[in-house]
């Protein structure tokens, strides 16, 4: 499938992965998983999901944190449970990470049970978000929604908030179409694009900037909303573009970084913001989860990134550069 026809796909994806999971995870007891340090590990995509969770685990008051798969490598025992994410479950580094921590729990998300990250692990979900393109974007958020479910059930909350998230995708999806044409006139040939976010949307942000590199090949960072200030905002200017997701300081600096002369999206919750000359807002609806609020705030990168490639002459070109030892390979 093309890439925007499986953004186009979202809601229905959202809807089938949520429907498989509320049925596995009824039969799970996910009260082990509860100890003291909770790592989040993944590579790519899925790092980025990762710190999206950390930060939701944080905010329930666990000490839980985004833990590269490489620093795991050697096998030290860092975590007492391991969240493993990766859409195929073939990332050797993640599989690797699994491995090396016989000791920990061990949660594997994927869409694929019997893959070596499944069987690396005590406990798996399997996604349903069907075929997904490049870049990920029903994967991503697919396993957003997985997770944030399964840790719903580890903590043993009974709200169940992921509930309405296909129909809201539905929402949000049709307005952040609606600022596709402006962005596209504000963002054409910038020689870099910056990403920023806090917390939860540190992750999103990191998610927003792999799309943009994916989809158009134009260099894009992510950096969280204060380290921002301390530095790397110094060289942007009117040759490069910058997405923020937030509802504090990221608001004024959306506006500081308008007046420099910098096309600017704002993706936010915060109600009562316009546009601006070269700030183009989206505002999204507010998520007490935020792993939830995650799913809803990538929907408008994913499309900003589609824009981005279809103006470099690259709709639906395919990664240049394949690495040959990126995934376990499948077996003859």
């Amino acid at each position: 499938m093309s890439y925007r026809s499986t953004i186009a796909r979202q809601p229905e994806a959202l809807a089938d992965t949520y429907s498989a999971a509320r049925d596995q995870l009824a039969g799970m007891d996910l009260k082990p998983l509860d100890r003291p340090v909770i790592g989040i590990t993944g590579i790519g995509a899925s790092f980025a999901a990762a710190v999206v969770g950390a930060g939701e685990l944080q905010a329930k008051g666990r000490r839980a944190f985004a833990i590269r798969a490489c620093d795991m490598a050697e096998g030290y025992d860092l975590v007492d449970t391991l969240v493993g994410l990766s859409h195929r479950g073939r990332s050797v580094e993640t599989v690797l990470a699994h491995e090396k921590l016989p000791s920990a729990k061990r949660l594997a998300i994927t869409n694929d049970p019997t893959s070596p990250l499944a069987q690396a692990s005590d406990f798996h979900v399997t996604l349903n978000n069907g075929s997904d393109a490049t870049p990920s974007s029903t994967g991503y958020t697919a396993t957003l929604l997985a997770m944030g479910m399964a840790f719903q059930k580890m903590l043993g909350e009974t709200d169940d908030v992921f509930a309405a998230i296909p129909d809201l995708s539905r929402h949000v999806l049709s307005a952040a179409a609606l600022k596709m044409k402006r962005l596209g006139e504000l963002f054409p040939q910038r020689r870099a694009i910056d990403c920023v976010g806090a917390g939860s949307s540190l992750g999103t942000a990191d998610g927003a900037s792999l799309l943009i590199r994916e989809a158009s090949r134009i260099p894009a960072s992510a950096y969280d909303t204060r380290h921002y200030l301390h530095g790397p905002l110094e060289s942007m200017d009117a040759t490069t573009g910058v997405v923020i997701f937030g509802d504090g300081r990221e608001v004024e600096l959306a506006h500081q970084v308008e007046k420099i002369g910098c096309p600017v999206l704002l993706i936010t919750t915060q109600a009562g913001i316009s546009d601006g000359e070269l700030l183009t807002v989206l505002t999204v609806p507010k998520q007490a989860n935020q792993i939830a609020q995650g799913i809803l705030n990538i929907f408008a990168a994913q499309l900003f990134a589609a824009e981005l490639s279809d103006a470099a002459g690259l709709t639906d070109t395919k990664f240049r550069y394949r690495m040959s030892d990126t995934k376990v390979p499948v077996a003859a």
